[in-house]
């Protein structure tokens, strides 16, 4: 079963290839879907999730306002005791084509609006030679 999301984050990080430190805000729709197999103590999820991004504000050059990302991403989710734990990869491209990776990680993100980690490193066009370590936070989310 397909559901639809609706996320608006704000990131904060270092892009290395320009030597920039700035923030990003987007907003980023699209649909996911999730396995989730049930050990008794503890709960495993495979997460796809396919999302349409604007950029509504930057002071990175490279993200400028009105630009639209595409994203794929696949990632999985464990839950017990302890908390939960998010962590996965999206491919990003751009309007121009231009692609992006981003590793990602977040914990006891259930229900909540915890901070996250992301790793971004550039694959192609302008994006070559970029790398950048994030902190994410979701500031609303449908």
């Amino acid at each position: 079963m397909k559901k639809l999301i609706a996320l608006t984050c704000f990131v904060l990080g270092i892009v290395s290839a320009n030597a920039e430190t700035g923030t990003v805000e987007n907003l980023s729709m699209g649909t996911y879907s999730n396995t989730t197999n049930d050990f008794g103590n503890g709960k495993y999820t495979v997460i796809t999730v396919k999302l349409a991004g604007v950029v509504l504000k930057s002071d990175i050059s490279l993200f400028k306002p009105g630009s639209t990302i595409i994203s794929e991403c696949l990632g999985s989710s464990t839950s017990d005791s302890s908390g939960t734990k998010a962590e996965g990869t999206c491919l990003s491209t751009d309007a121009d084509g231009d692609k992006y990776k981003i590793n990602f990680s977040r914990t006891n993100s259930t229900g909540g609006t915890n901070p996250g980690t992301q790793n971004w490193v550039g694959l192609t066009g302008k994006y070559v030679g970029m790398t950048a370590s994030v902190l994410t936070k979701t500031i609303h989310k449908l």
